[in-house]
Parts: C-alpha cells; structure tokens; sequence
C-alpha cells in the first residue's frame, strides 16, 4: 500500500518549517501548512435560525468512468496500514487530563442496527483515478483495513490525486459500514468553547463502555472562534447554530443526515446531536459552485496569507447512507477535497477541521488486559499519546467510530 514519496519542490514560498518533507504509507508525502487564520467571511453571524482523530498543538504552524463494483468478498485482504511507533509526547501534547469521569454520548443506549441498508452494497464501488498525469496504481480502489476484536470487515480506504499536474496532492478517503459501525460525536474539555456547559459533562474521552469496542478516533470541527459554528450534544448547547453552515445530524435512531442547515433545521427538536461545518462541500451529489470562485472558496478556511491548498478533511454519506466516509487531504484546496470525495462516492460531504495541527486520523488496539491504545495513524508523523481519548483527554472535539454488537465474532 506504501506510495512512492514525491516531494514538493523545496523552492515552494508556501514551506515555513523545515519539518516540511513528510511521506507515507497511507499516504504519499505530505507536505506542512501554515497557521490557520480566519477570513473576515468566516467570522460568524450567529443566532438561534431554528440554527462529523487527538494530540493537539496550540494554534500553531505545522511544517508549512467507474469500474465494475465489487462483488462481496473481494476487498484485498488486510495487509496492515501505518505501523508505526507513537513519538514520546510533549507537555505541548497532552496539555490536558483525564479529570471527570466519562459520560454517555449521543444515543449511548442504541436500538437494533437499523435494516435500512439492506441491499446496499459494502465496499463502494472503485472508481476511475480524477487524473491520468498524477494517477497511482492503487488510485480509486479500495483495500481493507484490519478490524479489532477479529469482527466483521467493515472498513476500507482508498486513495486519489485530484490535482491534475501536482503529483504530491492526495486525499486519503475511508469507508465505514454503518451496518456493524458507529459513529458517535465528544466535546473537547475546551472547545467548542462554551459559558454555558459544566466541565464534567465535557471530560473530551471516549466514553467507558465504549472503549472495548473503539475501532477509530477522528478530528471534529473548527475551534468556536474559527466561524461559530454550532453544535448540539446530550441536550447541552455549546454553541448556537448558523443559518448558513452545513452540518452533521444525528438521531436518536442512529441515522444520520449531512446538508444544508437550512434544510435540516425543521426536524432540530428530533436531533441527539449536531455538529456545524462551513457550507457543504457536496449536496446531492452536486458540488457547491462557490468552490469555483478563490475569494468565496475562503469560508472552507485559509493559511497566512490567504494560501488554500493546505491539510483538510472531511466527512461524508454515499447515496444509500450505509457507507460513511472520512476524508484526510493533504496541499489541497477545499474544491480538491470536494473532487476526491465526490469521485469516491460521497453524494453529502462538509469539511471538517484543517490544517497540520488539527486534522487527526488514529486506530485503535485491544491488547489482552490493557486498556485500548492508539496503533496507527492514516499517515506518518502525526503526533499523539497512545492514550489520548481513553484516559487523556482532548481538549478538541471529536469522533469517534465503535462497533456494533452484531461485527463482533
């Protein structure tokens, strides 16, 4: 799975640290981006309009058609991912404690796994690569990834280069099956900042008794200061929502809608929980068309300087629901990351966090009598401590994907 390292050119004005140079098995090199700074278009307007992977830096730089679906059972066999050993933390990195006690998170006693997937196929479909310069072999096909607890194959991940000459741009994109997964949303102990909600009922940890089952850790959203998006979790408003974001819904069923706030809004009272993005990158099937414009594009969120193609990620839901996919970008701009996710099928998609600090990707061990531990990163050099989100906290919010009873042996 590992990807020739091509690296940027060194002469690049947008390198700002000389950790820029990062390759990967996951990946392809990866290259770092400036400090987030947040446009004038992103500062919010905020207010009741009726109103989805950490170690985390500070705000700081980091180092600067389809093929033929699969028939089921045809994934390549797991073949490992990142095998790497996790860096000895930093006080920078585990800034913040375990402290109070996990607490239940949205829909914590589930019912049955919903039948509404039935018929919809697992993996997606593999997909032509967007470009034929800067396409790899492994573009748009779809490997798996190894499970815990030896349950059913329920992930995979996939790879594409959306720009058409930059070799070294890539989008890592990984597929959930919602049929044996689940996805569940934590505050952070800090954000998204909030007067309102106590500190114990924000201990930023997977919750307890869903540790033995945590498969995956991904980034959450944009900091509240960063467009004041909004977010609803266990009934306790962190932040109010916007009229004009996008977002993640959660029921209390275990489905889960992703558009326009604008659309979704009318059902907020059924909600378990949300979580606000800047607009959708992708809504029914269709590209947001304020991709196209450089000075519109900024309210997905810019470097110094106004530099856009930079790391990003995002989330999204295919056409039938059951497939969930994350994706993780690296020199890309936001209508790259929309590309990639669209090519590799996501009909819904919305950015998520961005930028070298705060885009994280982590899956999980179960050693025999121990507690579950980080084991790998979707790329090199991501720094964390292995126990981040089990007994130390993020200060961030995340998600989080656990299985369901039923993937267990």
């Amino acid at each position: 799975m590992t990807l020739p390292v091509v690296r940027p050119p060194t002469s690049s004005s947008k390198r700002c640290s000389p950790s820029a140079e990062r390759s990967s098995s996951f990946a392809g090199s990866v290259r770092s981006t400036p400090r987030f700074t947040p446009t004038p278009g992103s500062r919010a307007r905020h207010g009741l309009g009726a109103a989805l992977v950490a170690a985390l830096l500070g705000l700081t730089t980091g180092a600067c058609g389809p093929a033929t679906p699969p028939e089921p059972g045809t994934v390549p066999p797991p073949t490992g991912l990142n095998q790497i050993s996790p860096p000895k933390p930093s006080a920078t990195h585990d800034r913040a404690d375990a402290g109070a006690a996990p607490i239940a998170s949205a829909s914590a006693t589930p019912p049955a796994p919903p039948a509404r997937f039935a018929g919809a196929d697992f993996p997606p479909p593999s997909y032509a690569p967007l470009h034929e310069r800067t396409a790899k072999p492994e573009d748009g096909k779809w490997e798996a990834i190894p499970m815990p607890h030896g349950a059913k194959p329920s992930m995979v991940i996939s790879t594409v280069h959306p720009h058409p000459v930059k070799g070294f741009v890539f989008v890592k994109v990984v597929a959930f099956d919602r049929r044996h997964l689940d996805l569940r949303l934590v505050a952070g102990t800090q954000e998204p900042e909030s007067k309102t909600v106590p500190d114990e009922r924000r201990p930023g940890l997977v919750p307890g008794p869903d540790q033995s089952d945590l498969v995956v850790v991904f980034n959450g959203g944009f900091k509240a200061k960063h467009g004041k998006y909004g977010m609803l979790l266990d009934g306790d408003l962190y932040v109010p929502p916007r009229d004009d974001a996008c977002v993640v819904a959660q029921y209390p069923d275990e489905s889960i809608k992703l558009g326009s706030w604008s659309a979704l809004s009318g059902a907020v009272d059924q909600m378990s929980a949300y979580r606000q993005t800047p607009p959708c990158l992708i809504e029914q099937g269709e590209l947001n068309p304020r991709l196209d414009s450089e000075y519109k594009s900024r309210r997905w969120g810019s470097a110094v300087g106004g530099v856009q193609d930079i790391r990003r990620s995002a989330i999204g839901l295919d056409a039938s629901g059951r497939a969930l996919l994350y994706g993780f970008g690296d020199w890309v701009t936001p209508k790259e990351l929309a590309q990639a996710m669209l090519a590799a099928g996501a009909q819904e998609a919305a950015q998520l966090d961005i930028n070298w600090s705060y885009t994280r990707f982590f899956l999980f061990d179960h050693p025999p009598g121990e507690p579950p531990h980080i084991r790998e990163t979707i790329i090199p050099k991501l720094k964390f401590s292995k126990n981040r989100y089990i007994s130390k906290s993020s200060y961030r919010d995340f998600y989080y994907v656990k299985l369901r009873p039923e993937a267990k042996p």
